[in-house]
């Protein structure tokens, strides 16, 4: 089995910033003979935060509604941010096509093209919950609180007061606490949640920009550094506006995320939050731009 594979680089228009993904053409007539195990192996060998098996409709089908499948290098992901940015930018803008959502495992999420920056918008699923456990860093002066963008997608938040102190953020919390597979430990979440991935993401204010949106300087450690994701953006975004106090309704509040600098693959990801009259998460819009990078094949 032969399939074709493009590279991209998202969170960035600028080739080699960024967070690299790859995404995997699967054509309709091999999707049932593509195994858990060939797709596991696959992203092993690329090797990124994420890869992308995007499920092609059958010759003249729809690409209305698309599916994705979402991998790291050890698991598959219900959901995660920069996959779905850049499969939705693959579609948009590289295959020119009118796709109106991609299928995840968390869900169906609607996508969209800013016409005039080109730019990709997607509503992420979510279940947003914060989670009782909270866990102590010595870079912290509080400590930081555990939260759910969706189930199985879980990240530490711990706010730091300056830059310095964020270049000396180099480790995940739940990995300090759990040893070496502590990425994938989630014991010690709510009950219902204790699944999937725990990440810890760093952050620092940095302000108001020129758009009017809170700006924040993170860093993300999951098994590895993650130079930019989305999901974990979707859920700081999410965190940040319960924050935010009662008198200024329901938003939408915008953040943008800086991350990856001190990777040298800075990001740029965009986050609006929209809260229900009592006070709850209501809807989380996503937005990046991608550039493509790399074209090629790979044999099963």
């Amino acid at each position: 089995m032969k399939l074709d594979f493009t590279t991209l680089d998202v969170f960035t228009t600028t080739r080699y910033n960024g967070n690299p993904l790859a995404v995997i053409k699967v054509p309709a007539v091999e999707r049932s003979n593509l195994t858990q195990e060939q797709k596991q192996k696959v992203a092993q060998e690329f090797n990124l935060s994420e890869i992308v098996f995007l499920h092609q409709p059958a010759e003249g089908g729809s690409y209305n509604d698309v599916t994705i499948d979402i991998f790291t290098s050890y698991a598959e992901v219900p959901f995660a941010g920069h996959p779905t940015i850049g499969s939705s930018h693959f579609l948009l803008n590289e295959l020119d096509k009118d796709t109106e959502a991609v299928i995840t495992k968390a869900g169906r999420i609607p996508i969209s093209k800013d016409p005039t920056t080109g730019q990709v918008q997607a509503v992420v699923p979510q279940t947003f919950h914060i989670h009782k456990v909270t866990y102590e860093s010595s870079l912290a002066a509080t400590p930081a609180e555990t939260t759910s963008i969706v189930k199985g997608m879980s990240f530490i938040f711990s706010r730091l007061p300056d830059l310095e102190t964020l270049k000396k953020a180099t480790e995940n919390l739940n990995v300090v606490k759990h040893g070496t597979n502590g990425t994938y430990e989630a014991g010690d979440l709510d009950e219902g949640w204790q699944v999937g991935l725990v990440g810890t993401m760093y952050f620092v204010d940095q302000g108001v920009d020129e758009f009017g949106r809170k700006q924040y300087r993170t860093r993300m450690w999951a098994s590895r550094e993650d130079p930019g994701t989305g999901s974990a953006s979707s859920a700081l975004g999410c965190y940040l506006a319960t924050l935010e106090p009662k008198d200024a309704g329901t938003g939408p509040f915008r953040y943008a995320f800086t991350q990856g600098v001190e990777m040298g693959r800075r990001n740029d990801i965009a986050v609006e939050v929209i809260k229900d009259d009592a006070g709850g998460i209501q809807t989380v819009l996503l937005s990046g731009s991608a550039v493509k990078v790399m074209e090629g094949s790979l044999e099963i």
